[in-house]
């Protein structure tokens, strides 16, 4: 029989255990499409649960339904590897559809209201009622993603935040000092023009391109103090002043070093190794946390630091996070077995060991600051979590995305002035929320 290592220590697995892992272990989770048979254990309910975490994730998953199996003599939450060539998405509808879908799903938070509005989840709002459950546990912006006309429909699990990352050596020989970078936005454009080098049309360096890597106009336009819904009036502001101010600056940008030569130069940029700002070709760019693992893995000795994003004033500084969550599919058959996981998935020791195997941000501060305390890197975007935004909690959430990314290709193209194409977006979203 093997031994499982557990954090630490040593575990013999149960018979039970056992069963479990000759029924995966047929074939890899990156070989399979089919679901495996559910495992029947006498005296307990199963609860299935499925998830598409291959690597240092399924190992995390793996260990939280552990833990939660070996606390409790009821339950038995057996975790399923249910990617597909179909798509995660459709495999899920079309198991709630046939009316046989698992009682949990791993989700991405950004499409619970889409989901939640098509009548594919089960609401959540009565058990938290029942149990008196606390969800100022997290943190606002995740629980405001998982909420859906007044019910709430997810557990949030894990976030991100975007910061400023800067190289500490360019600011060094361009006269800039690394250890105070940009606070505002003009401290922000006297640092691109230092350093960004253009000679004859010809880009060399770039100090920075405001709309790559994560600079979506969601960060931009909350940076600027913009805003794109109210959830206590449910109304879209996707044409707010601020908003249309940021998209100004990101035009103001882009004529200055020229649109054209910069998305030229860009598009012949790659990621990972070939990323940028590892290669030292653009000095600055916003970019969420996991990017660090990459910097780590293709370029260790980077000098860099991170900062809150610039704002006009230099304070108020901003960002937005996405993130992950759990849910239960419209007529899961042990909804009620399936929340007592959920609990404990989103307690804080079911995040701790999540966060810790898995290396991501909890929704938990008290969780982030206990495993990112001694790393300067994480703790700014940690520090941040507390001024975060979520994108709207709306059906159309795919669709406002996708017309946001095509009004600022436009803006800098010159195809349309900022305010008209961000009302446009407006007009489009809501004629599509609507129709919902």
């Amino acid at each position: 029989m093997s031994v499982i290592r557990r954090r630490g220590r040593w575990v013999f697995p149960s018979l039970t255990s056992v069963v479990a892992v000759m029924v995966l272990a047929g074939c890899s989770a990156e070989e399979s499409d089919a679901i495996e048979e559910t495992i029947t254990i006498e005296g307990k309910t199963t609860v299935t649960y499925w998830h598409n975490h291959t690597g240092r994730g399924l190992e995390a998953i793996r260990q939280v339904v552990s833990d939660f199996n070996e606390s409790q003599d009821d339950i038995f939450v057996q975790e399923i590897y249910s990617a597909s060539t179909e798509g995660d998405d459709q495999r899920l509808l079309t198991a709630i559809a046939g009316g046989n879908p698992p009682d949990l799903a791993h989700f991405d938070r950004f499409k619970v209201a889409q989901y939640a509005a098509e009548n594919s989840l089960e609401p959540l709002t009565p058990f938290i009622e029942n149990d008196q459950y606390d969800m100022g546990l997290y943190y606002d912006y995740a629980v405001d993603e998982t909420t859906y006309e007044d019910d709430i429909y997810a557990m949030p699990i894990t976030t991100d935040s975007r910061l400023l990352f800067y190289n500490k050596d360019r600011f060094q020989e361009v006269g800039l000092d690394p250890e105070n970078p940009p606070t505002t936005i003009e401290e922000l454009e006297d640092a691109i023009e230092k350093l960004s080098t253009i000679e004859d049309g010809r880009v060399e360096e770039l100090g920075m391109v405001p709309w790559t890597a994560q600079g979506w106009l969601y960060t931009w336009a909350w940076t600027f103090g913009g805003d794109f819904y109210d959830m206590e009036t449910n109304t879209l502001t996707i044409d707010h002043p601020k908003n249309v101010e940021a998209l100004e600056w990101i035009v103001s940008i882009a004529d200055q070093y020229d649109a054209a030569t910069v998305t030229s130069f860009d598009t012949a940029q790659g990621s990972n190794e070939m990323d940028p700002f590892i290669q030292g070709i653009y000095s600055m760019k916003v970019d969420g946390p996991f990017s660090i693992s990459t910097i780590q893995q293709y370029k260790p000795d980077l000098n860099y630091g991170v900062t809150p994003i610039p704002t006009p004033t230099g304070d108020d500084f901003a960002t937005w996070s996405g993130g992950t969550s759990v849910i239960i599919p419209k007529g899961a058959h042990h909804a009620e077995e399936a929340w007592e996981f959920m609990k404990y998935f989103g307690s804080y020791e079911g995040q701790i060991t999540y966060s810790e195997i898995n290396n991501q941000m909890s929704v938990i501060d008290k969780v982030n600051e206990d495993l990112y305390q001694d790393d300067p890197i994480m703790t700014e975007f940690i520090d941040i979590l507390p001024n975060s935004n979520a994108r709207p909690p709306i059906p159309s959430g795919q669709l406002l995305w996708n017309e946001l990314d095509r009004a600022v290709e436009y803006a800098i193209h010159g195809r349309g002035e900022p305010q008209e194409l961000l009302e446009r977006v407006q007009r489009r979203v809501n004629q599509a929320e609507a129709e919902e």
